[in-house]
């Protein structure tokens, strides 16, 4: 009974979406760890993660389905974890999207203190993420001089030749890149929204540089554009350490030495630019 008990306060720690609960139903160095925390947490930390879960998921739920002891002080248990994201997650918005998400977690008992001393949980984060409405994207792992990340591309539909370019880095602590990510999204939305000037953008992230490649139909556009409005905000934060004290970045602009036509496998398949559509980032 002292076992199963245990067991009911942990899971009613999670189910109230209590970081402290969860952390006082292990032993003082109790930790927890799943395919989403990079390693196991314990403390502060674990409060921090548990209470991100729940503030993602207010609805969240754990229901056990299953409880199989393995010895006087180790538990498998089976369970199902329910709920709507209509909170922040670590990687973006809420989806709005509901998950019936099954598990189960390997755990030690510790019967001199009554509580759990380890919990190692086990579920598919590919079935997370498709339930929640995500892509996954799997990359190789950096080597020495190559750093892989991920992109997005960003097209206004308007079919113009574009006469400058305006390319932006900024490095930034991975703590900050939610912030910017919303300022970076605030300036392409605004620039979609303007008749003319912009016609697309790439983003790109590698790392801790944060990419963003744009362009205009002209140069006096593209200054224009980016004077004032959500761009100016971005850039006050950024002077005043708004995306944290370690960032630092570069803005700049640029117009085309050289543009050839559009080319096609095979001789003579080549057309004029006015045939791109849009297509330029």
């Amino acid at each position: 009974m002292a076992l199963q008990d245990a067991l009911d306060r942990y899971f009613d720690g999670w189910n109230r979406g209590d970081g402290r609960a969860v952390v006082a139903s292990l032993t003082p160095d109790g930790t927890y760890e799943d395919p989403t925390t990079g390693g196991p947490l314990t403390g502060d930390a674990l409060v921090a993660s548990v209470d991100a879960v729940a503030a993602g998921f207010p609805d969240l739920s754990f229901d056990v389905v299953s409880t199989a002891t393995t010895s006087d002080s180790s538990v498998v248990v089976q369970w199902m974890m329910r709920g709507t994201n209509t909170g922040p997650l670590p990687g973006g918005p809420a989806t709005g999207g509901t998950i019936a998400l099954p598990g189960v977690d390997l755990i030690d008992y510790d019967p001199g203190t009554d509580r759990l001393a380890k919990v190692v949980g086990y579920f598919d984060t590919a079935t997370m993420l498709r339930q929640l409405g995500l892509q996954a994207h799997v990359t190789p792992n950096d080597m020495d001089g190559i750093t892989f990340g991920y992109g997005v591309r960003i097209d206004s539909g308007r079919e113009a030749v574009p006469g400058a370019f305006t390319v932006t880095w900024i490095e930034i602590d991975d703590e900050h890149h939610d912030h910017l990510r919303n300022a970076t999204m605030a300036i392409v939305f605004e620039q979609l929204g303007r008749e003319a000037g912009y016609l697309g953008s790439f983003l790109a992230s590698v790392g801790r540089r944060k990419y963003t490649f744009s362009a205009w139909t002209d140069l006096e556009s593209a200054k224009a554009a980016l004077r004032g409005g959500a761009h100016a905000d971005a850039m006050r934060e950024a002077r005043n350490a708004g995306f944290g004290a370690n960032a630092r970045g570069v803005t700049s602009f640029w117009t085309a030495a050289q543009m050839n036509g559009i080319f096609h496998p095979g001789p003579g398949k080549s057309f004029d630019l006015s045939e791109l559509g849009g297509q330029w980032l």
